[in-house]
Protein backbone atom coordinates (compact mmCIF):
# COMPACT_ATOMS: atom_id res chain seq x y z
CA UNK A 1 0.00 0.00 0.00
CA UNK A 2 1.49 3.35 -0.73
CA UNK A 3 1.29 6.38 1.61
CA UNK A 4 -0.09 9.20 0.40
CA UNK A 5 -0.22 12.97 1.34
CA UNK A 6 -3.19 14.56 0.79
CA UNK A 7 -1.61 17.08 -1.97
CA UNK A 8 -0.40 13.74 -3.80
CA UNK A 9 -4.18 12.66 -2.94
CA UNK A 10 -5.87 15.57 -4.80
CA UNK A 11 -2.52 15.94 -7.57
CA UNK A 12 -3.83 12.03 -8.84
CA UNK A 13 -7.28 12.09 -8.53
CA UNK A 14 -7.48 15.36 -10.56
CA UNK A 15 -5.24 13.78 -13.37
CA UNK A 16 -7.09 10.36 -13.33
CA UNK A 17 -10.28 12.69 -14.69
CA UNK A 18 -8.52 13.80 -17.33
CA UNK A 19 -8.03 12.12 -20.33
CA UNK A 20 -4.34 11.82 -21.06
CA UNK A 21 -4.00 11.33 -17.15
CA UNK A 22 -1.25 14.69 -17.37
CA UNK A 23 -0.26 16.13 -13.73
CA UNK A 24 -0.67 19.56 -15.10
CA UNK A 25 -2.26 21.74 -14.40
CA UNK A 26 -1.32 21.36 -10.33
CA UNK A 27 -3.20 23.21 -7.59
CA UNK A 28 -2.97 26.96 -7.71
CA UNK A 29 -1.02 26.78 -4.39
CA UNK A 30 2.07 24.44 -5.62
CA UNK A 31 4.44 26.73 -7.42
CA UNK A 32 8.25 27.11 -7.93
CA UNK A 33 10.22 24.57 -5.80
CA UNK A 34 7.01 23.00 -4.48
CA UNK A 35 6.32 21.40 -7.63
CA UNK A 36 9.56 20.31 -7.85
CA UNK A 37 9.46 18.66 -4.73
CA UNK A 38 5.99 17.06 -5.26
CA UNK A 39 6.41 15.61 -8.71
CA UNK A 40 10.20 14.19 -7.30
CA UNK A 41 8.02 12.35 -4.62
CA UNK A 42 5.64 10.87 -6.91
CA UNK A 43 7.83 10.22 -9.30
CA UNK A 44 10.03 8.13 -6.83
CA UNK A 45 7.17 6.53 -5.80
CA UNK A 46 6.89 5.15 -9.24
CA UNK A 47 3.16 6.67 -9.61
CA UNK A 48 4.04 9.29 -12.06
CA UNK A 49 6.36 9.03 -15.87
CA UNK A 50 7.78 11.48 -18.23
CA UNK A 51 6.12 10.63 -21.38
CA UNK A 52 7.47 13.46 -23.05
CA UNK A 53 8.59 13.49 -26.77
CA UNK A 54 9.98 17.23 -26.67
CA UNK A 55 12.87 17.50 -23.87
CA UNK A 56 13.67 19.06 -21.87
CA UNK A 57 10.10 19.99 -21.55
CA UNK A 58 8.19 17.41 -19.11
CA UNK A 59 4.73 15.62 -19.63
CA UNK A 60 3.74 13.71 -16.24
CA UNK A 61 1.44 11.26 -16.42
CA UNK A 62 -0.17 8.42 -14.12
CA UNK A 63 1.31 5.15 -14.11
CA UNK A 64 -1.07 2.37 -13.59
CA UNK A 65 0.18 1.81 -9.90
CA UNK A 66 -1.09 5.46 -9.40
CA UNK A 67 -4.46 4.82 -10.44
CA UNK A 68 -4.28 1.93 -7.98
CA UNK A 69 -3.12 3.56 -4.99
CA UNK A 70 -6.14 6.11 -5.49
CA UNK A 71 -8.70 2.80 -5.62
CA UNK A 72 -9.38 3.56 -9.48
CA UNK A 73 -8.90 0.99 -12.59
CA UNK A 74 -6.31 2.10 -14.91
CA UNK A 75 -8.46 3.54 -18.26
CA UNK A 76 -8.31 0.47 -20.53
CA UNK A 77 -7.90 2.75 -23.34
CA UNK A 78 -3.88 3.24 -25.28
CA UNK A 79 -2.76 6.95 -24.54
CA UNK A 80 -4.11 9.54 -26.74
CA UNK A 81 -1.38 9.79 -29.04
CA UNK A 82 -1.42 5.80 -29.84
CA UNK A 83 -5.79 6.35 -30.20
CA UNK A 84 -4.80 8.88 -33.24
CA UNK A 85 -2.29 6.31 -34.91
CA UNK A 86 -4.75 3.37 -34.73
CA UNK A 87 -7.21 5.41 -35.51
CA UNK A 88 -5.63 6.06 -39.26
CA UNK A 89 -6.12 3.80 -42.31
CA UNK A 90 -3.55 1.60 -43.94
CA UNK A 91 -0.62 3.27 -45.18
CA UNK A 92 -2.01 3.34 -48.85
CA UNK A 93 -3.99 5.76 -47.61
CA UNK A 94 -2.82 9.99 -48.45
CA UNK A 95 -1.68 11.69 -45.57
CA UNK A 96 -3.81 14.89 -46.87
CA UNK A 97 -7.22 12.18 -46.24
CA UNK A 98 -5.95 11.77 -42.80
CA UNK A 99 -5.18 15.35 -41.26
CA UNK A 100 -8.96 16.42 -40.55
CA UNK A 101 -9.64 13.60 -38.52
CA UNK A 102 -6.06 13.66 -36.60
CA UNK A 103 -6.42 17.38 -36.08
CA UNK A 104 -9.91 17.35 -34.75
CA UNK A 105 -9.37 14.61 -32.26
CA UNK A 106 -6.47 15.91 -30.99
CA UNK A 107 -8.62 19.89 -30.51
CA UNK A 108 -11.06 17.80 -29.03
CA UNK A 109 -8.73 15.55 -26.23
CA UNK A 110 -5.73 18.16 -25.77
CA UNK A 111 -7.71 21.60 -26.55
CA UNK A 112 -10.91 20.98 -25.28
CA UNK A 113 -12.24 22.30 -28.56
CA UNK A 114 -15.72 20.38 -30.26
CA UNK A 115 -15.16 21.64 -33.50
CA UNK A 116 -12.05 23.07 -35.65
CA UNK A 117 -14.60 24.66 -38.35
CA UNK A 118 -15.10 28.12 -38.67
CA UNK A 119 -18.26 29.63 -37.72
CA UNK A 120 -17.79 33.35 -38.04
CA UNK A 121 -18.18 34.27 -34.02
CA UNK A 122 -16.12 35.37 -32.35
CA UNK A 123 -18.08 33.28 -29.15
CA UNK A 124 -17.13 30.19 -30.95
CA UNK A 125 -14.20 30.57 -33.16
CA UNK A 126 -12.04 32.00 -30.47
CA UNK A 127 -11.04 30.03 -27.43
CA UNK A 128 -9.14 30.23 -24.19
CA UNK A 129 -6.22 27.07 -24.08
CA UNK A 130 -3.94 27.17 -21.94
CA UNK A 131 0.11 26.68 -22.57
CA UNK A 132 -0.17 23.08 -21.04
CA UNK A 133 -2.91 22.09 -23.40
CA UNK A 134 -0.87 23.60 -26.38
CA UNK A 135 2.23 21.49 -25.68
CA UNK A 136 0.47 18.26 -25.03
CA UNK A 137 -1.22 18.91 -28.85
CA UNK A 138 1.69 20.14 -30.13
CA UNK A 139 3.49 16.70 -28.79
CA UNK A 140 0.30 14.78 -29.92
CA UNK A 141 0.57 16.09 -33.63
CA UNK A 142 4.43 15.93 -33.61
CA UNK A 143 4.04 11.94 -32.75
CA UNK A 144 1.28 11.53 -35.33
CA UNK A 145 3.87 12.52 -37.97
CA UNK A 146 6.74 10.35 -36.64
CA UNK A 147 4.34 7.59 -36.47
CA UNK A 148 2.92 8.38 -40.18
CA UNK A 149 6.73 8.41 -41.65
CA UNK A 150 7.69 5.40 -39.99
CA UNK A 151 4.68 3.50 -41.77
CA UNK A 152 5.73 4.81 -44.84
CA UNK A 153 9.28 3.68 -44.02
CA UNK A 154 9.08 -0.07 -42.85
CA UNK A 155 12.68 -0.10 -41.98
CA UNK A 156 12.73 2.51 -39.19
CA UNK A 157 9.76 0.57 -37.56
CA UNK A 158 12.67 -1.50 -35.30
CA UNK A 159 15.46 -0.66 -33.74
CA UNK A 160 19.00 0.33 -35.75
CA UNK A 161 21.69 -1.89 -35.31
CA UNK A 162 24.42 0.31 -33.17
CA UNK A 163 21.89 3.00 -32.46
CA UNK A 164 21.89 5.16 -29.36
CA UNK A 165 18.66 3.11 -28.53
CA UNK A 166 19.62 -0.13 -29.49
CA UNK A 167 22.51 0.35 -27.14
CA UNK A 168 20.39 1.38 -24.02
CA UNK A 169 18.15 -1.73 -24.59
CA UNK A 170 21.75 -3.41 -24.67
CA UNK A 171 22.80 -2.34 -21.37
CA UNK A 172 19.19 -2.37 -19.86
CA UNK A 173 19.02 -6.52 -20.87
CA UNK A 174 21.91 -6.79 -18.55
CA UNK A 175 21.42 -8.83 -14.98
CA UNK A 176 22.47 -5.83 -13.21
CA UNK A 177 20.36 -3.33 -15.79
CA UNK A 178 21.49 0.33 -16.66
CA UNK A 179 20.79 3.27 -14.22
CA UNK A 180 20.48 6.74 -16.03
CA UNK A 181 23.87 8.21 -15.47
CA UNK A 182 25.27 4.79 -17.36
CA UNK A 183 22.76 5.14 -19.94
CA UNK A 184 23.77 9.06 -20.46
CA UNK A 185 27.52 7.88 -20.50
CA UNK A 186 27.29 5.92 -23.34
CA UNK A 187 24.30 7.27 -25.74
CA UNK A 188 25.09 11.30 -24.32
CA UNK A 189 21.62 11.34 -23.84
CA UNK A 190 20.06 13.49 -21.17
CA UNK A 191 17.78 11.88 -18.15
CA UNK A 192 14.43 13.33 -19.77
CA UNK A 193 15.19 12.28 -23.09
CA UNK A 194 16.13 8.35 -21.47
CA UNK A 195 13.06 8.50 -19.40
CA UNK A 196 10.81 9.40 -22.46
CA UNK A 197 12.61 7.06 -24.40
CA UNK A 198 12.01 4.04 -22.14
CA UNK A 199 8.00 5.27 -21.24
CA UNK A 200 7.54 6.37 -25.35
CA UNK A 201 9.37 3.98 -27.26
CA UNK A 202 10.66 0.76 -25.61
CA UNK A 203 7.02 0.24 -23.17
CA UNK A 204 4.81 1.56 -25.86
CA UNK A 205 6.01 0.90 -29.18
CA UNK A 206 8.66 -1.89 -29.18
CA UNK A 207 6.40 -3.38 -25.91
CA UNK A 208 9.62 -4.28 -23.87
CA UNK A 209 9.04 -5.14 -20.33
CA UNK A 210 11.03 -2.61 -18.30
CA UNK A 211 11.43 -2.53 -14.66
CA UNK A 212 12.35 -0.10 -12.51
CA UNK A 213 14.06 -0.41 -9.13
CA UNK A 214 16.53 1.25 -6.73
CA UNK A 215 19.52 -0.83 -6.29
CA UNK A 216 21.93 1.30 -3.21
CA UNK A 217 19.85 4.26 -3.70
CA UNK A 218 20.08 4.26 -7.34
CA UNK A 219 17.55 3.92 -9.64
CA UNK A 220 17.95 0.95 -12.15
CA UNK A 221 16.22 0.15 -15.37
CA UNK A 222 16.21 -3.54 -16.64
CA UNK A 223 14.51 -5.27 -19.45
CA UNK A 224 13.51 -8.58 -18.35
CA UNK A 225 11.36 -11.46 -20.25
Amino acid sequence: MINLTHTQQTILKAAAQRPDGSINPLPERIKGGASVKVINALEAKGLIENVSINPPYPNWVLTSAAYQAIGQEPPALPPVENQIIDAMTEETDTPEDLKPGIFSKIAQDHLFIDTLETRNSDSLDFHNVSVWGVQSALEAAFQAGVEAAQRKTPRSRGTRVNSKQATMIEMMKHPQGATLDQITEETGWGSNTIRGAISGTLKKKLGLNVTRAKVDGITTYRITE
